[in-house]
């Protein structure tokens, strides 16, 4: 390949997602750029996969794990089996527009200090129907990576695509982390190199129920890991994270957390989180207001406020 028309290696793992493989393959094999390979990761599927891939064999990379390992190492297997220049990455439940690719490699020639680039999206539902349009109204760009640490994670896995070099420097995906890996690898990058974000939708992203993404309490857990993880690793780097902010971003955590938990109608559980979101950041109205509700065990603590 030349330089004017660079190789991109489209990684999708899988498990047990036979349902939605054919629409998702496909989308990848209708786009508008002509030079890709994709690689499919089983990984350790029971279901009928590999039926449903037979029709796209000659024109994938198919890779069958023994046994069930996880995202983060069928995502690091289709990385190291790659041999474009640019890694994109889809969900085996998700879509692509048929120009994601071209836009995003013309992004790259534009931008030839970044090291990865991401999108916008459309919500759809388990049936394909769309359900709502990304309603950020612009995607950060450049150095997004304190803001990528203080906010959700707004980055669409879907819609990545990364400069293969860049993993020479930020390493593949941690492997010990069961979710929010991709939080985790979106941040090493945005530390290391300048993020593209290209303000179209490119991907339709489904909401599963059934997705790994909808166990909330996991989620949760694991949100508090890459926290930590993340001030560990880069507290004592030039533009890392202080404490200050790690503290803000932890009362932040808790808080959210402690809402969640009033959610659900488990008040003591809410009033510890809003307890040690108060221990970061003690004069935050809104959570002592939180914190005393639950105290006194009221019973309109979520009422007209949006949690």
């Amino acid at each position: 390949m030349t330089d004017n028309s660079p190789l991109v290696s489209v990684v999708l793992p899988t498990y047990n997602y036979a349902r939605y493989l054919p629409e998702s393959v496909g989308s990848v094999l209708s786009q508008t750029y002509p030079h890709y390979e994709v690689i499919v990761v089983d990984d350790g599927s029971t279901d009928n996969t590999k039926d449903v891939l037979n029709p796209f064999m000659q024109r994938i990379k198919y890779i069958k794990l023994e046994q069930n390992k996880g995202l983060p190492v069928a995502r690091n297997t289709g990385i190291q089996s790659a041999r474009g220049k640019y890694i994109a990455f889809i969900d085996a439940d998700d879509l692509w527009l048929p120009e994601k690719l071209q836009t995003d490699i013309e992004y790259f020639d534009k931008q030839r200090n970044a090291g990865m680039v991401y999108s916008k999206h459309v919500n759809i539902n388990e049936n394909g129907r769309m359900i709502d349009a990304d309603v950020k109204k612009r995607l950060p760009s450049g150095n997004i990576f304190i803001q990528l640490f203080s906010e959700q994670n707004f980055v669409i896995a879907s819609s990545v695509v990364v400069r293969k070099n860049v993993f020479e420097t930020t390493g593949l995906f941690d492997e010990q982390l069961v979710n929010c890996q991709d939080w985790d690898m979106w941040l090493r990058i945005a530390f290391y190199f300048n993020i593209a974000g290209i303000n179209k939708p490119l991907v339709k992203y489904r909401h599963n129920p059934h997705s790994l993404s909808k166990n909330r309490n996991n989620v949760l857990k694991y949100q508090k890991t890459i926290i930590d993880k993340t001030y560990n690793n880069f507290k004592d780097k030039e533009n890392g994270i202080h404490e200050k902010l790690y503290k803000k971003r932890l009362a932040s955590h808790y808080a959210k957390v402690g809402r969640y938990y009033l959610r659900t109608g488990d008040k003591n559980r809410a009033h510890e989180n809003f307890g040690l979101s108060l221990k970061n950041a003690p004069l935050n109205l809104r959570t002592i207001r939180y914190y005393l509700c639950t105290l006194f065990h009221k019973s309109n603590c979520t009422r007209n406020d949006g949690i």
